[in-house]
This record gives C-alpha cells, structure tokens and sequence, in this order.
C-alpha cells in the first residue's frame, strides 16, 4: 500500500511538473490579429502574451515575431499567414526542459529558429499534408508542405495523393518539394527569408530584423547547436505505403 502511495504521489508530480509555455510578442508590422477562439479576432500588440490554442492572422502585408521562450526559441508568421499554436507546455525535469510544441499551419508561411532542445522534447510543424520534427534549426515552412532549411536538420513526413506517406530528411541549404516529393538544394531566394545563404558560414547565425525578413535584431542568436549523438544522412528513409498496403 505504501508503495502505490508512494508511486501515485510520483505520478501527481510529474502531470504538475507539465506547465504552459506562452508567446511574447516581439514585433508587429501591419494588421495581424489573434483569436483564441477562432471566431472572435482582436489586434495583436507588442507586448502581449499568447497562449497554447490561440491563432495568429496576417495581412497581405503584415508579419508578427513571436518569442516562445522555453518552448523553441523564435517564431514568424509571415504576411498572408493564419497560424495556430496548438501546444506549448515544457516539464522541468531538474535535469532539463522537455518542451512539447505544435505550431499548426492553416495558410501562408513560418519562419523559425528553433534552439537545442532535449531529445526528449518535441517540436512539430503540422499542415494539412506534412508534419515536420524539428531540433535545432532555422527554417522556414509553408502551409502547401514546402520545407527550407537553412541550418541544422528537419525531418518531415509528407501525404501523397494515393494516401502513402513519404519520410525525408532536409539538411542545411536544402528545401522539399512537396510538389516535386523529393529534396532539392534551396536557392538564395528560398534561403533568403530564413536569414541565411549558401554562402553563409555554418554555425554561425546573425538574424536581421522585421524590416529586413526576420527575427528582431535583439533577440539575434549567434550559434545553433544540434543535440549530441544526431547523426546527418544523407541518404533518405523509404517511402510509406497507403492504408491496409503491403
């Protein structure tokens, strides 16, 4: 009986551990709202505080920079753009921060740079075709599926047309093509937006602001690093067969 006592009271624990991240907003340039109920939209401003399940919408011209803090670092959502942070918690372990985030993509475009996470955290870009896993990384990802990493290593599973699934591993200067359902070598202009070029020294990161396509010039970071022990391939994982396929 003391036993199970003493395991229930580990079990309470570890669920009260589990906290709820939240969003700075960093930058607002233009008309962007946000919603936590997706009906009713309100202004977005400088300052405020996001929480797990609200959406974020741009206009034509509009971007926001969003800081997740200890859920990944840096978010943003590029003009045309309706994004929902569908989770953000983290866990303090006292030997790390386990943090679980899901940045789900309806429409437009995200910026990211994401940093070193522990290897039992989990950091998801999700549309309506693909769910990419990130780590350590800057990226940028649209909602058609298509993937731009400008350093580190993404992976992401994309749906074909027949209901099979393809698994490919996107490294630095690379893009997927969901069109294509293949990896390709990003171009300067792909590269661009996520504030790196094929020129660019590895490691080494310095991210302009709004104005100029990315993260706010104060919250620049100097180096990505990639969790211990990942390896990069490049060869790819094979394809996934359609439901009830052999």
């Amino acid at each position: 009986m003391t036993v199970s006592v003493a395991l229930f009271a580990l079990a309470s624990a570890a669920q009260a551990a589990v906290e709820k991240g939240s969003a700075n907003v960093v930058t607002v340039q233009g008309k962007v709202e946000y919603s936590t109920d997706g009906s009713t939209w309100s202004a977005l401003k400088r300052g405020e505080s996001l929480r797990e399940g609200v959406t974020v919408r741009t206009a034509d011209t509009a971007a926001a920079d969003l800081d997740l803090g200890r859920n990944g670092s840096h978010l943003r959502v590029m003009p045309g753009s309706t994004v929902a942070l569908s989770a953000l918690t983290f866990e303090q372990t006292g030997l790390e921060t386990i943090v679980n985030t899901q940045i789900d993509i309806r429409s437009g475009k995200v910026v990211g740079q994401v940093q070193k996470l522990s290897s039992a955290s989990k950091y998801e870009l999700k549309t309506s075709k693909a769910l990419a896993t990130v780590r350590g990384t800057r990226y940028s990802m649209a909602a058609d599926g298509k993937l731009v990493v400008a350093e580190g290593s993404v992976v992401i599973v994309s749906a074909k047309e027949d209901g099979s699934t393809i698994t490919r591993v996107v490294n630095a200067n690379e893009m997927f093509s969901p069109a294509l359902g293949s990896v390709v070598t990003a171009t300067e202009a792909d590269l661009g937006d996520v504030g790196g070029s094929t020129s660019s020294v590895p490691g080494i990161v310095a991210l302009p602001p709004l104005q100029q396509s990315i993260i706010d010039s104060r919250t620049a970071i100097d180096r990505v690093v990639l969790p211990a022990g990942l390896s990069v391939s490049r060869s790819q994982p094979k394809d996934g067969l359609p439901p009830g396929g052999k």
